[in-house]
């Protein structure tokens, strides 16, 4: 279930088209990729900041997202999942304990080799993947988290793209 913040759906509400990003927790830290550049939602001051440093004495920096270690525009395209009202089983009981599991395949730019340099020192099988929607003026913490899942298979073909394909958890 989806708690929408205010301000989401005040946007939504006007027509304004939200931004799909995904963020991967590395060994170096998290990498934000995202359909367009997301200069506003990973400031300069979020590449920095972790969350244990006051800014300005009440607020503290980093803590409103991730602390990202590179964002970039790399995303081609998203896959779809779909998402079920009803409980897939007809067990009345079981339904309570079974969730629907969602697998993803996200399209990356890869034609300047960014991800096949990456690779070898930072590998991304099984490594945590979160897909996001948000407005590129508004805070992380009010973005949808729509997937968290774990990275299950990566595939580059000969026209340098690489699919990340994700298995919810």
């Amino acid at each position: 279930m989806y708690r929408t913040p205010i301000n989401f759906h005040k946007r939504m509400m006007r027509g304004d088209v939200p931004i799909a990003y995904i963020v991967v927790h590395t060994p170096m830290g998290y990498r934000a990729y995202g359909e367009k550049e997301l200069s506003a939602v990973f400031g300069m001051i979020r590449l920095l900041a972790d969350g244990s440093v006051m800014a300005g004495g009440d607020e503290t920096a980093g803590s409103e997202g991730d602390a990202v270690a590179s964002k970039s525009a790399r995303i081609l395209n998203i896959g779809t999942f779909e998402r079920t009202l009803q409980p897939v089983v007809s067990d009345l009981l079981a339904a309570y304990q079974s969730k629907q599991r969602q697998h993803i395949a996200v399209v990356l730019d890869d034609t300047d080799g960014y991800f096949t340099r990456m690779l070898p020192k930072e590998p991304l099988l099984g490594r945590e993947m979160r897909l996001y929607v948000g407005f590129e003026g508004t805070p992380q913490s009010e973005h949808l988290n729509i997937l968290c899942g774990s990275i299950s298979e990566i595939c580059r073909d000969q026209s340098g793209q690489l699919t990340l394909e994700a298995d919810e958890k």
